[in-house]
């Protein structure tokens, strides 16, 4: 087991030394708020607001323990299917849902399994890829499995080469740079196509397992 883990002082220490990371993630999550307070989206469901916690605290659960147990390729690069959680939380249960879902499972993988003091703005990040698909299946048009690929094209730029790239290099600026971060693209372009390729065989299969007169697949 991790040293670390459950170490609140050690795993959230920058909560003092880089204060304005956290402001920055509380204005975020504001502002999300009232982006899903103004813009209402279509319902993917017909789920009661108990049935929409329930499943969204099993799949955040879900995706803590796959930031746990996560496949380390070397100190920079770890192989994670991080991104499939997504998919299935917005898909299955909207935006809002599918960003809470991945920002608590990275949160809580970060109390389990620490690999250093929590990065809010990789946090941002993990939570961006259920808000994408989220936005992508409520109000894209055409099939589902293009949606899944210009979420996961999304993805790849916002997310692993945008937010996680800008959220290393300033949390730790003296250990990850560029030069470092941008050779690590194509590897992480390989694990968004191995994501995508599970996503897809889900588009497949969730529907036809799921109970038809709960969700609007």
């Amino acid at each position: 087991m991790n040293e670390n883990a459950f170490k609140f002082s050690y795993i959230f220490k920058t909560v003092v030394s880089r204060w304005y990371y956290y402001v920055a993630l509380a204005v975020f999550l504001i502002l999300l708020f009232c982006f899903f307070l103004i813009k209402k989206q279509p319902e993917r469901n017909n789920l009661s607001k108990t049935q929409k916690l329930v499943y969204a605290s099993l799949l955040s659960a879900v995706c803590a323990v796959l930031n746990v147990f996560d496949i380390p390729v070397n100190d920079m690069l770890q192989l994670s299917f991080v991104a499939t959680i997504g998919f299935i939380s917005g898909y299955l249960l909207g935006g809002g849902y599918g960003f809470a879902v991945c920002f608590i499972g990275d949160l809580l993988g970060a109390i389990i399994n620490p690999h250093g003091p929590y990065n809010p703005i990789i946090g941002i990040g993990t939570g961006c890829w259920g808000l994408i698909f989220g936005l992508a299946f409520s109000f894209f048009k055409g099939k589902d499995i293009f949606k899944c690929a210009i979420s996961y094209l999304l993805g790849f730029i916002l997310i692993s080469a945008g937010i996680n790239t800008f959220g290393f290099c300033v949390m730790y600026p003296t250990m990850y740079t560029l030069e470092l971060l941008l050779p690590l693209l194509p590897f992480k372009l390989l694990t968004v196509v191995a994501n995508f390729v599970l996503s897809v065989i889900l588009i497949k299969l969730l529907p036809k397992v799921l109970p038809k007169e709960k969700f609007n697949l």
